[in-house]
């Protein structure tokens, strides 16, 4: 890809608050993924129920169901440097809290949960925020430059950071990797409260009246629908590996946390090399093909998981779906930038990620009840099977393609980028 290989690529490293607020939210997406590992082992170490395990999952992405729209509506209206100061010191607290807990092992399961949860909702008032302050870091001629930027730097932050929490999981325990993360929110504290914002007047916020214009809109936009069902046809039936790999590490492939923490490295690895072949696919084959196709892959990986045993396979499996992960993200979240007008886009992009972080949340749970009735090598074929025949039906329906993407934009999860006001 182009832009991961020129030299201007990394132009908006020049411009030095962009610099900054970006090594900031590496450090800070570092500590996000050794929380994600660390507390995925823990969840297995307290209890072996798939269903329990499987709420993690759910409690991290129900959040961002319930309160992207409304964080999409509120950040047009909003000192958005301020939010996202306070949001993270929402989340140092808790964090922070969540550490001291297990240190002194009164932490448990159900505590847990909702600890989950409560992160979640700071990640969910974020992930609008800190999208749209873009357009206010970076010079605009350098604009997709800094969002490709940007998806590097979580990708590259999901191979590191597992990497490391596996490291401190063996030799520091989990409440390291709780403390590190809290300290991560410190460093993006530090970087945002540097960053000296000009502030422009902002127009009173009827929130009902905007929020419900904007349903409206993505109800009458049939593109747009086609999206969100290929989305859920993805997001629904990936969810399981999320939501089941801490118990089948531990319990079905007896795995330490060393090799548990590897899995989610190469799962990152997969994406950054995903990053690069995203370029080269998008100028090969539609984006419903791409989308299809990364479906296909993934749901090929799942099956084999129900295979196979062997650690060092599971890790080139890992690999692999790393890439379709990515591809199939990626795509899905250029097209819903696409499809979304320009006076409506953050709350398209809102009801983008809703639908995406929603699928896994509830599909989470379904895995997890599901499996507490068969078992859970079972449950990951039905999914596996299911995806493979769902994302075959969901392709013969057209979708309506907006053009070629001349500049390709790999990213993380659905991206919320607005428009600069």
């Amino acid at each position: 890809m182009k832009i991961f290989l020129s030299v201007s690529a990394f132009e908006p490293f020049k411009e030095k608050l962009f610099l900054t607020l970006w090594i900031a939210a590496f450090i800070s997406n570092i500590g996000t993924w050794m929380q994600n590992v660390g507390v995925g082992w823990l969840a297995a170490t307290m209890s072996a129920s798939p269903l329990m395990i499987a709420l993690i999952q759910a409690a991290s992405s129900l959040p961002a169901m319930l309160f992207s729209y409304a964080a999409g509506v509120i950040s047009d209206h909003s000192d958005r440097r301020k939010l996202l100061i306070w949001t993270q010191v929402f989340l140092f607290v808790v964090v922070l809290l969540l550490a001291i807990l297990t240190q002194f092992q009164l932490l448990e399961i159900y505590l847990l949960i909702f600890f989950t949860f409560l992160i979640g909702i700071g990640s969910a008032v974020t992930t609008p925020v800190w999208q749209a302050i873009t357009p206010e870091v970076v010079s605009k001629g350098r604009m997709k430059e800094a969002i490709a930027l940007n998806g590097v730097n979580f990708n590259l932050a999901r191979a590191v950071g597992p990497a490391i929490a596996g490291i401190i999981l063996i030799y520091g325990g989990i409440q390291s990797i709780f403390l590190f993360n809290a300290i991560s929110f410190l460093a993006l504290i530090a970087g945002l409260y540097w960053w000296k914002n000009s502030i422009s007047a902002f127009q009173p916020i009827h929130f009902r009246k905007t929020a419900i214009e904007g349903l409206k809109a993505v109800r009458k936009s049939k593109p747009f629908l086609q999206i969100l069902i290929r989305t859920i046809s993805f997001t629904a039936f990936v969810s399981i590996i999320f939501a089941f790999l801490p118990q089948l590490s531990k319990y079905e492939w007896r795995q330490n946390s060393g090799q548990y923490a590897w899995l989610w490295v190469s799962l990152g690895a997969g994406a950054l090399t995903g990053s690069y072949l995203y370029g080269i696919l998008n100028k090969l084959m539609s984006s419903s093909k791409i989308i299809f196709y990364s479906c296909e892959i993934v749901a090929l990986c799942l099956f084999l998981f129900t295979k196979i045993t062997d650690f060092y396979v599971h890790n080139s499996i890992m690999f692999i779906m790393g890439i379709g992960w990515i591809n199939a993200t990626s795509t899905l979240n250029v097209l819903a930038q696409q499809h979304s007008p320009n006076e409506l886009k953050g709350r398209f992009l809102a009801v983008n990620v809703t639908v995406f972080q929603g699928s896994i949340a509830l599909s989470s749970i379904g895995w997890g009840y599901l499996s507490e009735k068969y078992a859970p090598l079972l449950v990951m074929k039905i999914a596996a099977i299911a995806m493979g025949v769902f994302s075959a039906l969901v392709i013969l329906s057209p979708m309506e393609e907006p053009g070629r993407i001349k500049d390709s934009v790999a990213c993380s999860d659905p991206l919320l980028q607005y428009q600069s006001k």
